[in-house]
């Protein structure tokens, strides 16, 4: 398994003639990096666009589009959604220029959809919001495709840290507008990925909270927001494509977490760049640079290339200090939190659990089929040839999710040993449907 996360060695592909070849299918595959439309669609044959010059909204994701471009993505085969036309009075657009003169509008992303609506998605949120059973494929059908805005908002309004704080609520929802609208159209990492993470990172800040004496308020509001933008524009491929396909987000970021690095900084891009989006902007100098810290960090910490050196981290300082209580600097504590969040969708029930399994797997095998055109070789567990959905997941849990629970027990013992026992029934099925022989998802 853990050759799954080992970056695959360029200079194996022979001759000169050959490397020669694939260069040139690299360039063909992206020439140049571009700013990445909401959803991530890409323009092929489309249907005839209706009468949208005000504007349209996308009757299955609930969005508003106003660009044509976006409009016709939205229509094309591969993602098959519908477009109603709106008028103007649908929305309030104030535009203005953004960096570079580029012309840019938050409000403009606005949800098609009434106060009364948006209020009754967050209220739903906030009754679910420590479930463990929390159904988000549900959530994300009952929000119109926007669950993340939704649930996040709910968990930032139970915090307390939406009214009489330091942030602006209009500033707030102006952003994770721009957020959910950045998340792709994956099969996995995508807009619902990151409102179940984010979820389930207040799940175990609760059951945390029982075991200090106090969780200061930026320190949940860092989590819960870095939670939120964790994944932000993430293209469905890993960071061994990027880096082996040289793409220029790898050239950016010197192959180095390429995929964290960059959700993170794209992040505090929509920020700072935006008008009205400074989620910030309230703090003092000091307290914008803590929170920018706490947060680059917690996302760095989602990558799977450090997840043994971050356990053995945590783990030598939980057996030198077992109370969390006593810990002094909390930075490790929290990048575990999301981490774990980020892995931790196998312990939830497995009427959950293996439709997680299923998308993930399904974009592993796109991944697979991305680097076969583009010349490379294919990844472990990205071969549909080869593919075995119970046994991959089987072998991600022993070595990564298990342990990862396991570790953190001392710090939320009610929320572990409660995932440690789903846990044991989702292993108990897989065997089940490997004994069956089940080995891919249905359709692939």
């Amino acid at each position: 398994m853990q050759k799954l996360f080992r970056a695959l060695d360029p200079k194996s592909n022979g001759s000169s003639n050959k490397h020669k070849k694939k260069q040139q299918q690299q360039q063909q595959h992206h020439p140049q990096e571009q700013e990445p439309q909401p959803n991530g669609c890409n323009p092929i044959s489309v249907k005839p666009l209706p009468s949208c010059d005000k504007g349209c909204v996308c009757k299955d994701c609930g969005r508003l589009l106003t660009d044509k471009t976006v409009q016709q993505q939205h229509l094309s085969p591969s993602v098959g959604h519908q477009l109603l036309s709106v008028n103007s009075s649908n929305t309030q657009q104030q535009t203005h220029q953004g960096e570079g003169g580029r012309e840019s509008s938050c409000s403009a992303l606005a949800m098609s959809c009434s106060k009364e609506e948006r209020r009754k998605w967050i209220n739903h949120a906030q009754d679910q919001a420590f479930a463990w059973d929390f159904d988000v494929f549900d959530f994300g059908h009952r929000t119109q495709g926007n669950p993340l805005i939704s649930m996040t908002i709910a968990l930032l309004e139970l915090h307390n840290l939406m009214e009489g704080w330091k942030v602006n609520r209009q500033t707030v929802e102006n952003f994770l507008l721009r957020v959910e609208a950045g998340y792709n159209f994956n099969s996995y990492h995508n807009n619902v990925h990151a409102t179940d993470v984010t979820q389930t990172a207040a799940i175990i800040l609760g059951a945390l909270a029982k075991q200090v004496d106090e969780i200061p308020k930026m320190d949940v509001f860092c989590i819960i927001m870095a939670s939120a933008v964790h994944d932000l524009g993430h293209l469905g491929v890993n960071n061994d494509f990027l880096i082996n396909s040289r793409h220029p987000r790898a050239t950016t970021y010197n192959d180095k977490s390429v995929n964290e690095n960059y959700h993170i900084a794209r992040a505090f891009e929509l920020a700072r760049t935006n008008k009205g989006c400074d989620i910030f902007e309230l703090f003092t100098f000091d307290e914008q640079k803590k929170c920018r810290q706490l947060m680059i960090d917690v996302v760095l910490a989602t990558d799977m290339a450090i997840h043994f050196e971050l356990l053995k981290n945590f783990n030598s300082q939980m057996e030198a200090v077992p109370d969390v209580n006593q810990w002094e600097d909390r930075n490790l504590l929290y990048r575990m939190i999301v981490h774990l969040a980020d892995i931790a969708n196998p312990s939830r029930p497995f009427g959950l659990a293996r439709p997680w399994a299923e998308r993930v797997i399904q974009e592993f095998c796109e991944q697979g089929d991305k680097e076969q055109q583009a010349g490379l070789s294919v990844s472990p567990f990205c071969n549909k040839a080869t593919m075995n959905m119970p046994r991959a997941q089987l072998g991600f849990i022993d070595i990564f999710v298990k342990p990862t629970l396991q570790a953190f027990e001392g710090a939320a013992p009610e929320f572990i040993r409660m995932a440690l026992q789903e846990l044991e029934n989702t292993i108990s099925e897989w065997k089940k449907l490997e004994q069956a022989g089940v080995k891919m998802p249905a359709g692939l």
